[in-house]
């Protein structure tokens, strides 16, 4: 009696007690079917987590189906014997072994490297066997390459914006809208904000950053507009401009104008882009003598790691638009109305910009380190060069949240959106390989020390061996474009500065073009077994015309009017890329003419 009762109560307190039970007999009869002469043709029992699992009243439902999944792989035949259809049973003494097993693959963040990962994982591309999810805090990201533009009024507020929910319904990847707030190493499990609890085999990280500061200096998150999230800036930034033109139009019979004193926090490319930005956007509603834009840099010089030529570009540019930089200068606290420097002074201004350098998430950072993931002193988690976790390999990340430990000693790439873009290709191909691994292989399998492995629990942890993987080798330089608020463009490459309204075009194309894929009107139909993978660099080019001669290559790189067509200075930067000695060849000209230049200028002075 008292067994009967004990076993009743048990039954009502665990709502999952009959899968339990089923799944339990599924897999002692699939164990005691191996001594038997039958062929089995079976696959593995999978449950469906609802959103009714999620909720705070049955958290243990999914230890519950990670039991009875534990039990079942337990319990199973390794191998199961499959027949070929036209051979005899009573026949065969040899059995050919085959096992299906769905696996999940969870993606967090929808950040420039997952856009990609995403639209290749579509259902048609990825195996039949696999699911993934992806889970975001917005279904609407925006592509920070075309945030300065958005401020500056050249785009629309919604032009940058992803629809991030159409894409992954296009791709048949199922759309959670959360924040993830732990991820449990040991089970394997996500949690989100909402109280969600996903399983997955293999989950890849791509969530961005913060701006750093943003918490740590009194008064910056109360009283600035900080530039991450970038979604967030845009429209703080567009409320602001309303306010400004109301202010403005009510102040248009007055003689008094509105005076603005816009100060921006960061010397980097961010709040440089910003600030010519800002002064594009509002020197028009409140007039030229009527608004100043001051950009507070913590370095002793501005872009301390550029070369002299394009520093000096750099300050040309700002100083055409009357835009003070002020070097050394390190906030110490911000007030309502004016900022404190490390020095004692005091900086007034009507608005605020905080566009510090990146800085880690430091809530899921902590959740992480908890957790045993290998993360850096600064908060970013370590990966190696195929962005796999070098602690757990079933961690995949990319963009500003992680660090790559290179070969060699290599510093990790900078925190810039180009890297984030390179990382898609090679995640799209080493994401799928993880799953796909073979579980009874038993050819070399190693951890991310190199060290070999042999335990059976190492490998339900996902080593795997990785020589398969593919691999990115970051490039040294890159093709730097800044927009001027006013239609034209800054840009370096090779050590040298391009500048004109044929730079902006070039940018507003590469910003376009990699938008575009990802816009539902874009988007391919798809055809099951019919798609492969696109691991495809967005911007790679084919059958271009020859290269230019290198001294006319040198002259159009050095033009700055509005008749040179982009595609073609566009073209020269390809080839220079690809050809050592031709860009050797168009840099010497180039340096020809600025030492003529500079004797020219040293004679009128």
């Amino acid at each position: 009696m008292f067994c009967s009762t004990s076993f009743l109560r048990y039954r009502d307190r665990n709502p999952n007690f009959i899968q339990f039970q089923l799944l339990f007999l599924y897999a002692l009869i699939a164990y005691v079917s191996t001594f038997t002469p039958t062929t089995i043709y079976s696959t593995t029992l999978n449950f469906k987590l609802t959103s009714n699992n999620y909720n705070n009243n049955n958290n243990n439902n999914i230890n519950n189906v990670h039991r009875c999944k534990t039990i079942a792989a337990l319990m199973a035949p390794r191998s199961v014997a499959r027949l070929p259809s036209d051979a005899d049973e009573t026949e065969t003494t040899e059995t050919m072994t085959t096992t299906t097993t769905t696996k999940r693959l969870v993606l967090v963040g929808g950040g420039h490297s997952h856009l990609q990962v995403i639209k290749s994982l579509n259902h048609a591309s990825r195996p039949e066997n696999l699911d993934v999810v992806l889970i975001d805090s917005t279904d609407r990201p925006c592509y920070s390459g075309m945030v300065p533009s958005a401020v500056a009024g050249i785009y629309s507020p919604t032009e940058p914006l992803v629809d991030l929910e159409s894409l992954a319904e296009w791709s048949k990847i199922e759309f959670v809208k959360d924040r993830v707030i732990d991820i449990d190493m040991d089970a394997k499990v996500v949690t989100t904000k909402e109280n969600r609890q996903l399983p997955f085999d293999a989950i890849s990280i791509d969530i961005g950053s913060t701006s750093r500061g943003l918490i740590d200096v009194p008064g910056a998150k109360d009283y600035t507009i900080p530039t991450r999230p970038i979604s967030e800036l845009v429209r703080k930034f567009e409320v602001a401009t309303d306010v400004l033109e109301q202010n403005n139009n009510s102040n248009s019979g007055k003689s008094q104008p509105s005076v603005v004193n816009v100060v921006v926090v960061g010397g980097g490319a961010a709040g440089i882009e910003l600030s010519m930005g800002v002064l594009g956007r509002w020197k028009p509603i409140v007039g030229e003598t009527n608004i100043s834009v001051t950009v507070l840099n913590s370095y002793n010089r501005i872009f301390p790691d550029e070369t002299p030529a394009n520093r000096k570009a750099l300050l040309e540019r700002l100083e055409e638009r009357g835009i003070r930089v002020i070097n050394d200068a390190t906030v110490n606290r911000v007030d309502p109305d004016s900022l404190v420097l490390e020095s004692g002074e005091r900086i007034g201004f009507t608005h605020c910009l905080w566009a510090t350098g990146a800085e880690c998430l430091s809530e899921l950072v902590c959740s992480l380190r908890e957790h045993g993931l290998a993360v850096s002193d600064t908060g970013w988690i370590r990966v190696n060069e195929s962005f796999q976790s070098v602690s757990h390999p079933f961690v995949f990340a990319s963009g500003d949240c992680c660090t790559m430990e290179l070969p060699g000693g290599d510093r990790s790439p900078p925190k810039a959106g180009v890297y984030a873009v390179r990382a898609g290709p090679v995640l799209i191909e080493n994401l799928p390989r993880f799953l796909g691994r073979d579980g009874n292989d038993t050819g070399s399998v190693h951890n991310a020390d190199g060290v070999d492995v042999d335990n059976a629990s190492e490998l339900e942890l996902g080593y795997c061996d990785t020589s398969s993987f593919k691999t990115y080798v970051p490039q040294k330089d890159f093709l730097k474009l800044m927009a001027c608020g006013d239609g034209k463009g800054l840009g370096f490459r090779f050590g040298i500065p391009i500048y004109g309204k044929w730079v902006f075009e070039l940018k507003d194309a590469i910003d376009r073009s990699f938008l575009d894929l990802f816009q539902r009107e874009n988007l391919p139909e798809l055809v099951p077994g019919k798609q492969s993978y696109d691991t495809s660099q967005y911007d790679a080019s084919s059958n271009r015309p020859p290269p230019l001669l290198s001294i006319e290559a040198a002259l159009l790189l050095q033009r700055s009017d509005d008749d040179v067509d982009f595609q073609k200075a566009w073209n020269v930067l390809r080839d220079m890329a690809e050809d050592d000695d031709y860009r050797d060849d168009v840099l010497r000209y180039i340096d020809i003419a600025l030492a003529s230049s500079r004797d020219e200028t040293a004679c009128t002075v």
